[in-house]
């Protein structure tokens, strides 16, 4: 016969095993670092996970931003603040290619006269050094 309580635990189990595997699915991609002021921007930088973070998951992640702006290469940016030090913000911009994902984080702050890249930090987090020197050669 029907026993409606070992229905609803039935139906109880599955959910929560639904959500266990969908949930390790989503932990399986790795996050990036958040935009904070705790957070040191070449960290930010370093780890920003580039080319997999997609443009639903960074809003998701980050929240809106304060601006959206077209970059010099015609890419979509996205402005975020994230907090000031000494009056001046500290301001991180995602760059998003033409098929919605995250490229590169462009950070700019009180402490740097230009902006740095995350592109540029994980370039530089090569251990070769002859390579950090002369760039890479045509092609490479």
């Amino acid at each position: 016969m029907n026993n409606p309580t070992k229905n609803i635990i039935t139906i109880l189990v599955a959910t929560c095993l639904i959500a266990l595997i969908t949930g390790g699915a989503l932990a399986a991609k790795q996050m990036p670092p958040s935009f904070s002021i705790n957070n040191e921007p070449a960290d930010v930088l370093r780890n920003y996970p580039l080319g997999i973070i997609k443009e639903k998951e960074a809003f998701a992640h980050h929240g809106g931003p304060i601006r959206k702006v077209v970059l010099p290469n015609g890419n979509q940016g996205w402005l975020y603040k994230a907090g000031e030090k000494a009056g001046v913000p500290s301001v991180y911009i995602l760059e998003i290619s033409g098929e919605g994902v995250v490229i590169d984080v462009l950070h700019k702050d009180s402490h740097y006269k230009i902006g740095h890249s995350a592109l540029q930090y994980q370039y530089l987090s090569d251990t070769n050094v002859e390579l950090k020197t002369l760039g890479p050669a045509p092609g490479e």
